[in-house]
């Protein structure tokens, strides 16, 4: 009996119950903790675990069988999107049960609810690091859930469907790859690509761990945590107060290396940089290619933005003063904070080295808000509108004023150097750049107007922005907006999880949707 090729819903579905299985395994890893003796006392959260774990699992098994044995045809015009949109609905959705199983505390006492507990699985998937998380090492599974959240961004960091496709083969013609983010693939077959950017993914998140336990004398278990969250460029501490409630503690870790804030605050910025990064530029730096790297139109762009913003976030962290007109910090102090603030808010990573970022002043949120907004490298774990884009419109700015101020019978290239290579830079991509510019900034002030309606007079336009750029970017600093109500929550949950897909597919998918619902054929 010869079987039908699987296509259109049949596809989606069943291309569904792989990342399910990938869904209820991410649930799962957190037990692996209670392997070790210092962590078992924490057992009577396994089922927490277990249960959606497994269920995801099941599901995705039964899933998978739409597909079992069939030849797999190409997914139709914006079923990548849909599929896309299923697939971190359903991460996000799995996510959020064992906060609910466990009824996890917020850090205003209330048991976590449905909001909450979805608002935590969208920030760790999308890689944002907002929390409403309580940080009390009394409750119970503090660790699990603590190891857990970690696991969550370090997936969302990288990508589900990179995840996914370092495990199949080409010949599954998922056109997903580039829809969730990954616009440029280190080497031509895109399983190995796959597997080689989870490596370099992986070993930094090593090193990361190494210095922070090594040098910055964390504890192993705070390292690995921070290190992760700073390579995923997502945000997320073992700690209420982050980094500076962990320095300012002080004490020793196990192997009796004292804290060392310099050196943990160097390593954060390491870190950070390289999961900003584009992944290509990476393989360059391992394969000796120097030339290629200083060359690249982005990371130029970027070493640009870092010596013009960098003195500006030092004057604005400096120029802030007291009542009585003495300033805060001194100029070696603002020079620190000033230059974290900028790679931690470029990074769209989250850390912060003070407990309010408010109180660095207004005029550093105010560059904050725009470092947000710009965000790491096309190919990285950061966020945001990302530097190629706007490097892209500057450069297409300055050809327009070239070709007008040129004689008429000269006729200059438009070209740039990326990745390794001279490219004619076509008008099209020009447009796209533009374009989701336009649309990501409608988005932020979209939110921000909601946040402020939502407010009741109680947040300010400014709080808004920052607290919404920041969801929307992936960053994950706060002003305190974060919490303030039910509806704001679910403001920023869209502002995350449409912020981490990049805009466009989500909205891809919903047209396919409805155009399938209203039965219209999509050319």
């Amino acid at each position: 009996m010869i079987r039908k090729p699987a296509s259109g819903h049949r596809l989606i579905f069943g291309y569904l119950g792989f990342f399910l299985i990938l869904i209820g395994a991410i649930c799962l890893l957190p037990l692996l903790l209670l392997l070790l003796p210092k962590y078992q006392s924490e057992a009577g959260c396994a089922f927490d675990f277990l249960i959606p774990g497994l269920t995801a699992i099941g599901g995705g098994i039964g899933l998978s069988f739409l597909i079992f044995k069939r030849d797999k045809m190409q997914l139709g015009k914006f079923q990548d999107c849909t599929l896309l949109v299923l697939i971190w609905f359903a991460a996000i959705l799995v996510g959020a049960v064992p906060f609910l199983l466990r009824g996890v505390f917020t850090g205003n006492g209330a048991p976590m609810n449905f909001t909450a507990a979805i608002f935590e699985s969208t920030s760790g998937y999308s890689s944002s690091g907002l929390t409403l998380f309580n940080f009390d090492d009394s409750l119970p599974g503090y660790h699990l859930f603590t190891m857990y959240r970690s696991l969550l961004l370090f997936f969302g960091g990288i990508g589900l469907v990179l995840i996914v496709t370092s495990a199949l083969s080409d010949r599954y013609g998922l056109k997903l790859y580039t829809a969730e983010g990954h616009n440029d693939k280190l080497v031509p077959n895109l399983v190995k690509s796959a597997r080689l950017i989870l490596a370099i993914y992986a070993g930094y998140i090593l090193l990361g761990t190494l210095s922070y336990f090594f040098i910055g004398g964390l504890s192993l278990f705070d390292a690995f945590n921070h290190s992760i969250a700073a390579v995923a460029t997502g945000g997320f501490s073992t700690r209420a107060g982050g980094l500076p409630e962990i320095i300012e503690a002080g004490g020793v870790n196990q192997i009796g290396i004292p804290i060392h804030s310099v050196a943990i605050n160097i390593t954060s910025v390491v870190l950070m940089v390289l999961g900003a990064t584009n992944f290509v530029l990476h393989l360059f730096l391992f394969t000796g290619k120097i030339k290629a790297i200083a060359k690249d139109l982005e990371l130029r762009f970027f070493g640009i933005m870092t010596l013009i913003f960098v003195p500006l976030f030092f004057f604005a962290v400096l120029s802030r003063t007291k009542v009585d007109g003495s300033t805060v910090y001194t100029p070696v102090q603002a020079l620190g904070e000033g230059t974290f603030l900028f790679f931690t808010s470029v990074t769209t990573t989250g850390f912060s080295a003070v407990y309010e970022v408010k109180q660095l002043g207004e005029a550093a949120i105010i560059l904050s808000i725009i470092m947000m907004c710009v965000g790491g490298g096309m190919g990285s774990t950061a966020g945001a509108i990302k530097q190629y884009r706007l490097a892209l419109a500057f450069k297409s700015f300055y050809w327009s004023l070239r070709d007008r101020l040129a004689p008429a019978n000269k006729v200059y290239p438009h070209s740039i150097y990326r990745l390794g290579v001279d490219k004619e830079v076509q008008k099209d991509e020009v447009y796209e750049s533009y374009g989701y510019i336009i649309i990501y900034i409608a988005a932020l002030f979209t939110g921000t107007i909601l946040i402020v309606i939502l407010g009741k007079g109680y947040i300010t336009g400014s709080d808004a922005l920052f607290e919404f750029a920041s969801a929307l970017s992936g960053t994950g600093l706060s002003v305190g907006v974060t919490g303030f109500s039910t509806a704001i929550n679910w403001v920023l949950i869209f502002g995350m999880f449409i912020g981490r897909l990049e805009i466009l597919p989500v909205y891809f998918a919903f047209f396919r949707l409805a155009r399938d619902i209203l039965r219209k054929e999509t050319i």
